[in-house]
């Protein structure tokens, strides 16, 4: 089990290059961020991942609020979700992993399971089955919870964290500017 603190970014496919370089410049030039690594996952198309030594949680704040200020700096990268630890792909893996997350919750907050899976021979009610038979406190609460526990299953690895956004889709407003271009 190896903490992995980072992001799994997703984009248009064929544009994984472009968006690792985007966010690159984002986390060093823009947040100050050291010793960032972004790279395309070479088995998964569309998608990069980013692993950096700050709270992941905390930097989908900052990029956020970079976003708010200069739209364009992220014109290729659709999705960031927040990445604590990198597994190989195992159900006692996730388990052991979900251990840790559940001490941090207190009996009277709320939470659920996001899972994404690519390239798993696990179903779907299996992992989320193993991995929510490991917290027994709080209440599961599908809308608005105050933790997400994340699953990215990308084959062989598996990426999961504890956080309370669960994403940061970032919306290309690209009707606004067809709108803009095509008045009658």
């Amino acid at each position: 089990m190896t903490e992995f603190l980072g992001l799994i970014g997703s984009c248009a496919r064929t544009q994984e290059r472009n968006a690792s370089s985007e966010l690159y410049y984002l986390l060093t030039e823009l947040l100050g961020y050291q010793n960032v690594d972004v790279y395309p996952d070479s088995a998964i198309s569309g998608l990069f991942i980013t692993k950096f030594e700050q709270d992941p949680a905390s930097t989908l704040q900052s990029i956020e609020e970079e976003i708010k200020k200069d739209k364009a700096v992220l014109q290729y990268t659709l999705k960031l979700v927040p990445t604590q630890y990198r597994v190989a792909t195992t159900l006692e893996n996730m388990r052991e992993i979900t251990k840790k997350f559940s001490t941090k919750i207190n009996e009277d907050e709320t939470w659920r399971v996001n899972l994404r899976r690519r390239h798993s021979q696990f179903s779907r009610n299996e992992i989320i089955t193993n991995v929510a038979d490991e917290i027994n406190i709080g209440k599961v609460m599908l809308d608005n919870p105050q933790h997400y526990i994340i699953v990215e299953i990308l084959g062989k690895w598996t990426y999961l964290s504890m956080s309370p956004v669960a994403e940061l889709s970032i919306s290309q407003d690209e009707d606004s500017a067809l709108e803009d271009d095509f008045r009658f």
